[in-house]
């Protein structure tokens, strides 16, 4: 009797299933919609008389689903926000307001460098390698880390020339971890060291990702910073900043 009361209070109609049967599940679902309509800003509001009061009714619950719908919009905000490292500044977004899909590639690209960088660990300094660190610096590297190894003998001169590079290098790459290694330290061949030197390999992941072998046979014995920084961007050994 009481269930009826209510259905009746409201105006909600049994529901019948697709067999003509009642469907209380259904029912249920109703009775609640309807209720919430009703008692929109709280409080059990009645239904006015006249048609004024219908009117009055009327534009209250439009009200009430502007509000509703707001609320969603509001808590969708600010679930989305909680997913990207600092909102747009408002430059940003009044510069390409007009252009969604260019607006969010290029704040895609700066939340990336962002990340990058809060990620990504900085050296700055020359790693001097030995025959017992040289497997487990390459090894202990982040798995997004760039590890550049520079394989040298101090008895050529082409070797010296661009080691004096290296401290420069590690600075100005300081997300690149620079070290170098003599070849006669990391057993390399006698034919190796006299036809090989100097070589370059850049690990990723402990795989090798890159090696230039033999530098001076492409650019010199005394190559200039530029020549040289270059030509390692070139073979994919040093990154393009």
């Amino acid at each position: 009797a009481g269930s009826s009361g209510i259905n009746a209070e409201y105006g909600v109609e049994r529901q019948e299933d697709e067999e003509g049967g009642f469907n209380r599940e259904k029912s249920k679902e109703a009775q609640a919609e309807k209720i919430a309509e009703q008692e929109w800003k709280g409080g059990n509001r009645r239904h006015n008389t006249g048609v004024k009061g219908v009117k009055e009714d009327a534009r209250a619950y439009q009200r009430w689903i502007l509000e509703k719908e707001q609320k969603r919009i509001d808590d969708l905000a600010k679930a989305a926000s909680r997913f990207s490292l600092q909102e747009p500044d408002k430059g940003e977004l009044s510069d390409l307001e007009d252009d969604d899909d260019e607006f969010m590639a290029a704040y895609r690209q700066k939340r990336m460098q962002e990340m990058k960088k809060i990620v990504s660990p900085v050296f700055g300094v020359l790693t001097e390698l030995t025959e017992n660190t040289f497997c487990e610096t390459i090894d202990a590297a982040a798995p997004y880390t760039d590890v550049v190894v520079y394989i040298h003998e101090n008895h050529i001169a082409a070797c010296r020339r661009y080691k004096e590079m290296l401290p420069r290098m590690a600075q100005e790459f300081p997300h690149t971890q620079i070290c170098c290694i003599k070849a006669s330290a990391a057993q390399m061949s006698a034919n190796f060291i006299q036809r090989g030197l100097p070589t370059f390999i850049a690990y990723k992941a402990g795989e090798v990702k890159s090696t230039w072998i033999n530098i001076r046979e492409f650019i010199g014995d005394d190559a200039e910073w530029d020549v040289l920084i270059e030509n390692l961007q070139e073979q994919r050994i040093l990154p393009y900043i």
